[in-house]
């Protein structure tokens, strides 16, 4: 096992180089982990170390525009990041079929790709899924209009964010994250992929990912925290409507969970993975 302090290794897919990191015992069982809209895969950090504990093999990557994977020039659609989940996966031979999570947006990736690969898929893991984030920002509207957009985002967007998450980190007693993600913001292109999202609609209304999983006869669990501010109880009850029946585990918790509780979600993976509920 390699430690996950690491640098990782770099796949060449069709629209860019992914940092990706597979890890945990060659014959554990495998797990596709798939992070949020700004955190990349380090959010995983305090987590996975517990999955091979548990017996898992796990695999992890930076989306586009994010972490040390590139920032490739077009447009960043919900597609586009589809695309890249799968090249992952099949790219780097991550043995199928596997347990699939997904944290916030990664939520919605996983669901997209669960979809159109059911084969691919053990179970369905979502976490803090996100429903629709532009329509809980008031900067959409702005980040829309050209030149202003590039502007806001620069100028407001980036720093209010930096703002945040130092908050956030010193809250949780991890302040030494906010240094870890401002370097990520200053890595060009971070803030024009951010941009980009909200442009394209990939940070939009993602009920009909979570819809179409209704056809898909996979064991699913969702977790959520309830202090969550970024994913509010009113989206969580709606991606839960959508969903087929599921087991839920609800965590005293914020949107961060994975760094603030991740032995709770790793028990509740390892159940999940065994058959056990704690619903």
């Amino acid at each position: 096992m390699r430690d996950p302090s690491d640098c990782g290794q770099f796949l060449k897919l069709t629209e860019g180089m992914t940092h990706f990191r597979r890890e945990g015992p060659a014959d554990g069982r495998p797990i596709v982990l798939v992070h949020g809209a700004t955190v990349p895969s380090w959010e995983f950090d305090p987590l996975v170390p517990l999955l091979w504990r548990a017996g898992f093999q796990t695999l992890r990557f930076d989306l586009y525009g994010h972490g040390a994977s590139d920032r490739p020039p077009g447009a960043y659609t919900f597609e586009r990041f589809v695309r890249q989940v799968e090249g992952v996966i099949e790219a780097s031979a991550f043995p199928r079929p596997a347990m699939f999570l997904g944290h916030s947006f990664g939520a919605a990736l996983v669901s997209a790709v669960a979809a159109a690969h059911p084969e691919w898929i053990d179970r369905m893991v979502l976490v803090a899924p996100m429903l629709d984030f532009s329509s809980s920002t008031r900067w959409t509207t702005l980040f829309q209009c050209p030149g202003l957009g590039e502007l806001s985002m620069q100028f407001i967007g980036m720093p209010a964010l930096i703002r945040r998450r130092r908050l956030r980190y010193e809250r949780i007693g991890q302040a030494h994250l906010a240094a870890r993600f401002i370097d990520q913001v200053r890595y060009a292109g971070f803030a024009r992929a951010l941009l980009s999202m909200f442009r394209t609609g990939a940070l939009a209304d993602q009920s009909a990912r979570y819809a179409a999983l209704r056809s898909l006869e996979r064991d699913m669990l969702v977790i959520t925290g309830e202090q969550d501010a970024i994913i509010p109880a009113g989206h969580v009850a709606r991606v839960r409507s959508l969903l087929p029946a599921h087991q839920h585990v609800s965590l005293l918790a914020e949107h961060n969970l994975l760094l603030t509780h991740p032995a709770e979600v790793a028990e509740a993976l390892a159940n999940f993975g065994l058959g056990h509920s704690r619903d």
